[in-house]
């Protein structure tokens, strides 16, 4: 990185600088009280942020979140990649590079495990060398066409094939929603609020998971209670006993004419009632499709039970455009040796993620 640049901790008198240099790479505005709930409000602590300068004017931003992880049976506190950006007139000349590196000190100091991220393909490559990150596998992305034609249009502009694929994908929907709405003895229901029965659902559960980010009642009621986005979420209940949950959002594609994508954020679900999953899956459909949903996305890792109740519910794994890249940081995670990188071991969904 040329000497021109310097790379400094964020600090908060720096948000006008950062919010027109967001403006200025993403053409689009960025609102505080995101910014704030994304980056202060964390309960495990304000995200490691590093802003690169040159004369004073902000031209690259880098944010970690603060994350604590099942981790083979331990908990540790990873950082994950969420934010980062360097104006068009700085790029490849090191700042996000060392913006990454400057943060890994960090991570170090404070007793951080992993560093993780989702990029895309490019991006992940464009990684390569000073980082020394390592792929674990691209996340399988599954979706469910709920209005064909609409749907194809999210990917393609070709007529013909969104009339004719459409056709066809509206044909699969309606023969795998044949025999799906079998009941089960369990009731599922929209919350508001998570209490301490997803800390003992948790507990419960945690290691079925060798790797994943916690889901304690804090962290939930943060990441999905209190974030100015928009989400649903379902308990399901066997007796009055919390057994899983799901969360969705949804998410309208302004560059598709509109078009609402829903998404099944996370899921949960004890795997001695896995039956409930497809209950849940059901109940959210509802919603996102009275909503005006042309189709349901779903990040799942193919070897996760999930993963075959999303199938039989009528999805197709079509896509896997994220790739779950990880660094050790600490002693522990390089201990663990091609476990870290075995996908079998993870646990993701695409609420792990900022994407949502």
């Amino acid at each position: 990185m040329s000497p021109d640049y310097m790379i400094k901790d964020y600090e908060n008198n720096r948000w006008q600088d950062v919010s027109i240099l967001f403006r200025d790479v993403f053409d689009k505005k960025l609102d505080q009280d995101y910014f704030l709930w994304k980056n202060i409000n964390n309960p495990h602590g304000s995200s490691i942020m590093k802003i690169a300068v040159e004369n004073d004017k902000v031209v690259g931003f880098d944010a970690h979140w603060k994350m604590r992880m099942n981790f083979m049976g331990e908990v540790i506190y990873a950082g994950q990649s969420i934010d980062a950006m360097v104006h068009r007139e700085h790029r490849r000349k090191g700042i996000f590079e060392s913006m990454v590196l400057d943060t890994l000190e960090v991570l170090k100091k404070e007793g951080f495990e992993i560093r993780f991220s989702f990029p895309n393909e490019a991006a992940y490559k464009a990684s390569l060398g000073r980082i020394n990150t390592r792929k674990v596998c691209n996340v399988p992305q599954y979706i469910k066409i709920l209005k064909g034609k609409e749907a194809l249009s999210m990917f393609t502009s070709n007529s013909i094939i969104k009339g004719l694929g459409g056709l066809v994908l509206d044909a699969w929907r309606s023969i795998k929603s044949v025999n799906l709405h079998k009941k089960y003895d369990y009731s599922v229901v929209e919350i508001n609020y998570f209490d301490e029965t997803f800390d003992r659902l948790w507990e419960n559960v945690k290691n079925d998971y060798p790797i994943a980010v916690e889901r304690s009642s804090k962290y939930l009621n943060w990441r999905y209670g209190s974030s100015v986005n928009d989400y649903k979420i379902y308990g399901a209940y066997k007796d009055d006993e919390l057994i899983g949950y799901i969360v969705t959002a949804l998410e309208q594609k302004k560059d598709k004419g509109g078009l609402i994508l829903g998404h099944i954020v996370d899921l949960i679900c004890h795997k001695e009632h896995e039956a409930a999953v497809l209950n849940m899956i059901h109940e959210a459909e509802k919603q996102m499709k009275s909503a005006g949903a042309c189709a349901i996305s779903c990040w799942m890792i193919k070897e996760w039970f999930y993963a075959r109740k999303l199938e039989r519910s009528g999805f197709l794994q079509l896509r896997a455009p994220a790739v779950l890249a990880v660094l050790p940081v600490g002693e522990r995670a390089k201990a663990a040796g091609e476990a870290l990188y075995d996908h079998k071991n993870w646990y993701i969904t695409i609420g792990d993620s900022d994407y949502m």
